[in-house]
């Protein structure tokens, strides 16, 4: 009776293994299963959770790491548009012309004439008002007569004589060599064509309007029996902005 009971025992027991394993079958167990509040700390494995696990916000944050290394300078943007060009302020030269010459030019006129290839034409911008700063300079052979004589040079813009205006005075050479002994007296002794040197004169014009200006060099002798060449000359105008 005690094997019996023993056997059955033993055979129930078996049945219920074998039942459970039927009823819970691997990888099978979901939240459906699990009562609320019933996993704990020591049913988790360490580490085994990840940021995903959880809500958001329910990780606080960790410190600021420290800045990462600077990458790579990124390739040169395209170059922009170029600005506008500004405004100078006034007293800039605004503009350098010049007119040059290597042809010799000659007068023995007692009145002022123009020189050859010795003017220049000055725009003034509109708007604005601009002085000029002239330079000539040339090679200059005052020659002939019988007493001193003066070769004259001045510089126009629209017919005014340029400052310092001289007038008659207006002496760039003269015709004396210096005075020469002839073995009785002292006599006038003129230069002569190859007696040349090299002169030059700066004037400065008032303020000019805008518009077109035109400046221009002349050149005469106090006595027609004497010659003024000019060779190898140049006239260089600056216009400088005043307003």
């Amino acid at each position: 009776m005690v094997v019996a009971a023993l056997a059955l025992l033993v055979a129930l027991g078996g049945t219920g293994v074998a039942a459970v394993a039927v009823a819970v079958p691997r990888n099978s167990v979901g939240t459906l299963q699990l009562r609320n509040n019933s996993v704990i700390s020591s049913k988790v494995r360490n580490g085994s959770l990840l940021r995903g696990d959880f809500k958001a916000g329910q990780i606080p944050k960790g410190p600021t790491g420290p800045p990462g290394a600077t990458g790579p300078t990124g390739p040169a943007g395209p170059t922009g548009p170029a600005g506008a060009a500004g405004v100078a302020s006034p007293g800039f030269v605004a503009e350098v012309l010049s007119q040059t010459s290597n042809s010799a030019a000659s007068t023995t006129s007692t009145s002022f004439t123009n020189l050859d290839n010795g003017s220049l034409n000055v725009s003034v911008p509109s708007g604005e008002t601009d002085k000029l700063v002239v330079f000539f300079s040339g090679e200059s052979a005052c020659c002939g007569g019988t007493a001193v004589q003066r070769c004259l040079l001045r510089i126009n813009v629209d017919g005014n004589e340029l400052n310092p205006a001289a007038g008659t005075d207006a002496n760039f050479d003269n015709n004396e060599l210096g005075v020469k002994w002839n073995g009785v007296t002292n006599i006038f002794n003129a230069k002569t064509s190859g007696d040349q040197y090299q002169h030059a004169i700066v004037r400065v014009s008032g303020n000019l309007s805008s518009g077109s200006h035109t400046v221009q060099v002349q050149f005469e002798v106090t006595d027609s029996g004497t010659a003024f060449q000019l060779d190898d000359y140049a006239l260089v105008v600056q216009r400088i902005k005043v307003s």
